[in-house]
């Protein structure tokens, strides 16, 4: 390269960079008038060279954080159907056959992407995630134009070993544009825009459901068994509870006497340096994880507010500097330290006529702050 390549090519972009401003000057004086006279609109903002890539958590979301989601579990932008019947979805999955995932890939940007990569994980059904405990399917690619969306989807046969219950995350990047996820293994829309999660499942009265609980080392939370409200209920795409009518279970005592019949027990993970406890509540478990060699659980409180901070900065087009980048990488340090409880639910028989279905939420809350920071919606049918 010759010695002066370099400095030829800062002037250039100096230069583009310096005809760009006057170009948009230029708009603002000749162009942004006329949107007001009539109608009153706007005008265009500036020209930002960057992408904005987010999956939607719920109707509202616009890829801003804080995410505007109570139930961010259930994302109207991943759809799993057999290959067969693309019209009518499923979470049922039967090995040897072949399904379609997809995710709708947006971008608030005035970039275009010519590749947005989608990675897919189908998953045990899961309170929070680490890709680690989980089974990667794949990754496809499409275009998203500037303020436009794209169905990103992969055809994918289910072994054996993936049948029955299985919930779909997915998570969005490119590098050209650079846009890429805030973390490496938790997938947690809540902080990114960049994740969603489809964890919606429909068992039978009478069966057993299996979940994973991801948690940190050091951890105080609890599952907590609720009903499904309203909201929540009209969120999920009809065409998944097509067949079923929701419906109260005519039984005395309401909730408390459901969460009674309701058998939980968990089985803890054996992990070296940690101890993990869980003993039964009213509304279902209550875990208790400690390891003094981890981010203790103030710790992780702190810089999780932190890392939120830098977050909404960026997303504002302000420098986060060296500090900015120390916070995210220290707050993908706490996010490795995970541990996996397996919780198994035993379902009893609340005599649901066939069609009939009972609909309600499975969370985890964080003790420390009160927060659900994961859920699953979970549909008993008759």
């Amino acid at each position: 390269m010759p010695d002066n390549a370099v400095e030829d090519i800062r002037t250039y972009i100096s230069e583009l960079t310096a005809r760009a401003a006057k170009s948009q000057t230029e708009a603002k004086r000749k162009l942004n008038p006329l949107f007001g006279r009539d109608d009153r609109r706007k005008g265009p903002d500036d020209f930002v060279e960057s992408s904005f890539l987010y999956m939607r958590s719920c109707d509202a979301d616009t890829g801003s954080r804080p995410i505007p989601c109570p139930a961010f579990w259930l994302s109207p932008d991943l759809s799993v159907a057999p290959i067969s019947n693309l019209g009518v979805p499923t979470r049922q999955l039967q090995a040897g056959q072949t399904y379609r995932l997809t995710a709708q890939v947006r971008n608030r940007g005035d970039l275009i992407v010519p590749s947005a990569k989608v990675e897919f994980w189908l998953v045990t059904p899961s309170l929070g995630f680490d890709t680690r405990f989980a089974t990667k399917i794949g990754v496809s690619a499409a275009m998203v134009m500037p303020y436009g969306a794209t169905e990103v989807g992969l055809d994918y046969t289910v072994p054996p070993a993936l049948s029955g219950h299985r919930c779909l995350f997915a998570r969005v990047f490119s590098f050209a544009p650079l846009d890429i996820p805030v973390d490496d293994y938790a997938l947690n829309p809540v902080i990114d825009r960049h994740v969603a999660q489809l964890n919606l499942d429909i068992v039978s009265q009478g069966a057993t459901f299996r979940l994973d609980w991801i948690h940190h080392r050091n951890a105080k939370e609890a599952l907590e068994i609720l009903p499904m409200d309203a909201a929540t209920l009209r969120s999920i795409r009809r065409e998944a509870l097509a067949p079923l009518t929701i419906t109260a279970p005519r039984m005395r005592g309401g909730l408390a006497e459901i969460l009674r019949r309701i058998e939980v027990s968990a089985a803890v993970p054996e992990a070296q340096g940690a101890r993990v406890s869980t003993e039964r509540s009213e509304a279902g478990l209550v875990l208790r994880s400690q390891d003094r060699e981890a981010y203790d659980i103030d710790a992780q409180v702190g810089l999780t507010k932190q890392a939120q901070a830098v977050i909404a900065a960026m997303e504002k087009g302000k420098a986060v500097g060296d500090e900015g980048r120390k916070i995210l990488r220290e707050y993908r340090s706490m996010t490795a330290q995970t541990l996996k409880t397996e919780v198994k639910l035993s379902l009893p028989d609340f005599g649901l006529k066939k069609g009939r279905a009972l609909a309600l939420q499975v969370v985890k809350r964080d003790m420390a702050t009160g927060q659900i920071t994961g859920g699953i919606a979970l549909v008993i049918a008759g």
